[in-house]
C-alpha cells in the first residue's frame, strides 16, 4: 500500500507541476486512504510496512538528501545574502515558539512549524519528527499547513510583481528567503524569468545547508522522559541518520561525489522520505489531526508573516 501511495503522489505532483510536493502528496494520500476505509487505530496486515518505511527507509531517505547540501554554492552568495538567510531562520523561529507558547501549542508542533517555515517545508519536518519523537498527527499537521501557507505565498508573490515594480534581486531574494518549498521557490523566482528563478533557488539553497546545525541541536535539546522526572543525564548523541547526512553534504561539497551521482541520489532521497510521508498518513487518525491542524496553520501563518517582514525590511535595506 505504501508503495502504491507513493507512486500516486509521484504521478500527482507531475500533473499538478512544482506548487505541490509529492511529499505532501504522499502524506494526504495516506491520510485519505485510512479515513476512508475506516480503519480506527488498526492498520491490520499494513501495520508492518507502515513501520518498515516510517522507520528505516525515512533514515535512509534523510541521509539520501544530504546530497544536495553543496557549500560551494554559498560562496556565490556572499555574506550579505547568507546573514538574511539566517536572520529569517532566527526570525521565523522566534516568532513561533513566543506565539506558541502564548496559545499553548505543544512543544512538538511548535518545533515543526517552526522548522518546516524556516528550512526547507515537509523535508525538514519529516527530518525532524523522529529526533523530537513528535506525534504522527502533528507531523502530519504541520506539512499540511506549511504546504498550504507556501502555495499562498506564490500566488502572493505573483499579486506583488503584477502590481509593483520590484527589483529582481528583491523579489528573487525574498522568494528564496521566505517560501518554504524549493519547488515554490522555483515558481515563485520563475515569475520575473530564469535570472531571478536562478538567485532565488541559490538563496533557498543557503536555508536547507542550516538543516544539519539545527538538527544537531534538536538531538542535543530535545527533552526525555528520565529528564521530564527531574533526574539529569548526559547530552543525546547526535542520531546516526543525520551524521550521515552532514557525510554525504560534506562528500558532495569536496567534490568527491561524482556529478552524475547526484540526481539518481536526490531521487533515491525523495522517493524514501515520500514513502515515509504515506506511512505516517496511514497512521494519522483523522480526528485526531483536526484540532493540531487549525494550530498548525495559525502557526504558519504566522512564522510566514515574521519571515517575510523581516526579509522585507532586510532586504529593501541592503540590496540595489
Amino acid at each position: 500500500m505504501v508503495v502504491a501511495l507513493t507512486a500516486a503522489a509521484y504521478v500527482g505532483a507531475l500533473v499538478a507541476g512544482t506548487l505541490v510536493s509529492p511529499l505532501v502528496l504522499a502524506l494526504v494520500l495516506g491520510v485519505a486512504w485510512r479515513w476512508s476505509t475506516r480503519r480506527g487505530r488498526d492498520l491490520g496486515p499494513l501495520a508492518p510496512g507502515v513501520a518498515l518505511a516510517a522507520g528505516p527507509f525515512l533514515k535512509i531517505g534523510i541521509v539520501a538528501l544530504g546530497i544536495r547540501l553543496d557549500a560551494r554554492l554559498l560562496v556565490e552568495l556572499g555574506p550579505a545574502l547568507l546573514a538574511g538567510s539566517l536572520l529569517g531562520v532566527a526570525a521565523a523561529f522566534i516568532a513561533v515558539e513566543a506565539v506558541g507558547r502564548a496559545w499553548r501549542v505543544p512543544a512538538d508542533l511548535r518545533v515543526l512549524v517552526g522548522i518546516g517555515t524556516a528550512i526547507c517545508g515537509a523535508s525538514a519536518i519529516v527530518a525532524a519528527a523522529p529526533i523530537w519523537r513528535s506525534r504522527p498527527e502533528h507531523a502530519g499537521a504541520s506539512i499540511a499547513a506549511i504546504s498550504l501557507v507556501g502555495t499562498l505565498g506564490v500566488l502572493g508573490f505573483v499579486a506583488w510583481d503584477a502590481l509593483l515594480v520590484v527589483p529582481i534581486t528583491v523579489f528573487a531574494a525574498m522568494a528564496g528567503a521566505s517560501l518554504q518549498e524549493v519547488g515554490q521557490v522555483v515558481a515563485a523566482g520563475s515569475v520575473q524569468g530564469p535570472e531571478s528563478s536562478d538567485l532565488a533557488l541559490l538563496v533557498k539553497l543557503s536555508r536547507v545547508v542550516l538543516l544539519a546545525p539545527v538538527l544537531i541541536a534538536f538531538a542535543w535539546l530535545t527533552p526525555t522522559a528520565t529528564q521530564a522526572q527531574g533526574v539529569r543525564r548526559a547530552p543525546r548523541l547526535v542520531p546516526p541518520f543525520v551524521i550521515g547526512f552532514l557525510l554525504l553534504g560534506a562528500a558532495v561539497s569536496a567534490g568527491v561525489v561524482p556529478q552524475e551521482a547526484i540526481e539518481p541520489l536526490s531521487l533515491i532521497g525523495t522517493v524514501l522520505t515520500a514513502a515515509a510521508m504515506a506511512a505516517i498518513g496511514l497512521g494519522i487518525d483523522v480526528r485526531a489531526l483536526r484540532g493540531a491542524g487549525s494550530a498548525a496553520l495559525a502557526l504558519g501563518a504566522v512564522a510566514m508573516v515574521a519571515l517575510g517582514a523581516t526579509m522585507a525590511i532586510y532586504y529593501t535595506w541592503i540590496l540595489p
